[in-house]
């Protein structure tokens, strides 16, 4: 047995073996939250609670993901990053497992929290480990295939999801994580090679962990996260001062990691034009791809009248270009560099939605694919050239925290992209004299309610598109900078 790891640890592409076992991780990690999400209804029936009550099995799962996602990034920078991966998937797995079996609505919520703290240790490190194991001039590639699985799992996941509650039970999108373990977790144990994934890091071990700024981070976001979504339907000045307490501990945050000798993250890097700009460029694609995905379905059922299963499938078509566009971008990012492919992502992108800003209540299918796909496909063009842009103006021995401030990045931008498009949307029912609820439209609308709908989604897509044109001039003055030396 150790004779055949070392075979495969010592194989001559070895980089590859890294990158399909991190794949099939991926896929499932990113499939589970799609699974999960059409089980709700179900799950809801089963344990006979109200929306509000069963949302918090995606809330408490999205919280602990984004709260934990840069401190063990940077604990991972810290002791290894194979020890942080492989403990993740194995307790993402046993909260499965016990999450199949539970009793309650809500022990089922706190495992759901246990799995976003397994799935936290595992989706930031496996860019950093990508990074890691390949050389600065094929990390485009690497990134873009990283991309192609994360869509994959998009389009795996609510299918395999649908099919298994269908025919086994809501539990069984539980179960099923046992035996696929055999397929990501043991073939992780085995192929990933601490040394080679942790080479960057000089002294594994050297250095304190930085709890107050985990404490910091995790509060302003989770504050942030609650003010923005209000799962606790609070009103609007209790919101606004969850907000207003969640920016002071921003900045309470960035203070401290200025004077920390160990930070979680180097704010330092914000000086650098290469890594803001591009960051700055990746917030507002994620703020502006978020309206496409969370209000599309809305419409497609409720005014549309297309049903459930149709508006599956056209979503389903969303994920098209990340997996195309995702490995192609990287792999020519590598070798005509990644400013090109950021401008041309963000356009094409900004494009779909500027297509999705002239739509009615009679729009046809073509015209929604065309808005539904381009999104797509500027997100696959922009992914791996801006990640590995980010990457190359950070040192190597903080590639987790790094990477752990990315996956950050995208669920915050997204819950903020939701947020603001549930207020425009809203506000233009609300202007119509109509009651401003998105309960229901599964079921379809009236016609001044569809009307109104439509007429706020138009004013939300063509401020999103001149936000996203925005990130494309932002992308164009960008630098970007060779890998820095430690």
């Amino acid at each position: 047995m150790a004779s055949f790891v070392h075979n495969i640890r010592e194989y001559r592409h070895y980089r590859w073996l890294a990158a399909f076992v991190l794949g099939m991780a991926a896929i499932v990690s990113v499939g589970d939250f799609g699974a999960v999400s059409v089980a709700m209804p179900t799950i809801s029936d089963n344990f006979g609670a109200n929306l509000s009550s069963v949302q918090w099995i995606a809330i408490g799962n999205m919280v602990a993901v984004s709260a934990f996602l840069m401190p063990m990034g940077r604990l991972s920078d810290l002791v290894g990053r194979k020890k942080i991966y492989i403990s993740g998937l194995t307790l993402f797995v046993v909260g499965a497992g016990l999450a199949a079996m539970a009793p309650t609505l809500s022990i089922l919520i706190g495992l759901r929290v246990i799995q976003g703290l397994g799935m936290a240790m595992t989706q930031g490190n496996q860019m950093a480990i990508m990074a890691s194991v390949f050389p600065p001039q094929n990390r485009g590639t690497a990134i873009g295939v990283h991309v192609t699985c994360v869509g994959l799992g998009l389009v795996i996941g609510p299918s395999l999801g649908g099919i298994l509650v269908e025919l086994l039970g809501w539990r069984s999108i539980f179960y099923i994580h046992l035996p696929l373990a055999v397929l990501y977790l043991i073939p992780c144990l085995l192929v990933l090679d601490e040394g080679k994934i942790s080479k960057s890091l000089g002294g594994v071990g050297e250095g304190r962990f930085d709890l107050l700024g985990t404490v910091l981070s995790a509060a302003a976001l989770v504050l942030f996260l609650f003010g923005m979504t209000n799962p606790l339907g609070l009103e609007s000045q209790l919101r606004i001062s969850l907000l207003v307490l969640s920016g002071l501990l921003l900045l309470g945050f960035v203070a401290w990691e200025r004077v920390c000798v160990n930070p979680i993250l180097d704010v330092a890097l914000f000086k650098k034009p290469s890594f803001s700009f591009n960051v700055t460029g990746r917030v507002i694609l994620f703020i502006s791809y978020a309206p496409v995905i969370f209000f599309m379905p809305f419409y497609l059922q409720g005014v549309a009248g297309y049903s459930p299963g149709a508006t599956g499938v056209i979503m389903m078509t969303n994920a098209l270009g990340m997996i195309i566009a995702g490995p192609l971008a990287g792999r020519l990012s590598d070798r005509f560099g990644t400013k090109t492919f950021n401008v041309v992502g963000s356009l094409v992108a900004a494009s779909g939605v500027f297509v999705l800003s002239n739509i009615t209540t009679d729009s046809s299918l073509p015209f929604l694919l065309a808005g539904v796909m381009l999104p797509s496909w500027g997100m696959g063009i922009f992914s791996a050239p801006n990640t590995s842009s980010i990457l190359k103006a950070a040192p190597r021995s903080s590639y987790g925290a790094t990477a752990g401030f990315l996956q950050l990045l995208r669920n915050g931008s997204t819950v903020t992209g939701i947020a603001i498009g549930t207020l425009v949307v809203a506000g233009a029912i609300s202007a119509a004299g109509l009651h401003a609820n998105l309960r229901g439209f599964s079921e379809g609308v009236d016609v001044n309610t569809a009307e109104a709908f439509v007429a706020g989604l138009r004013i939300l897509f063509l401020s999103v598109a001149v936000l996203q044109v925005t990130g494309a001039v932002i992308s164009f003055v960008s630098r970007t900078e060779t890998d820095p030396t430690d």
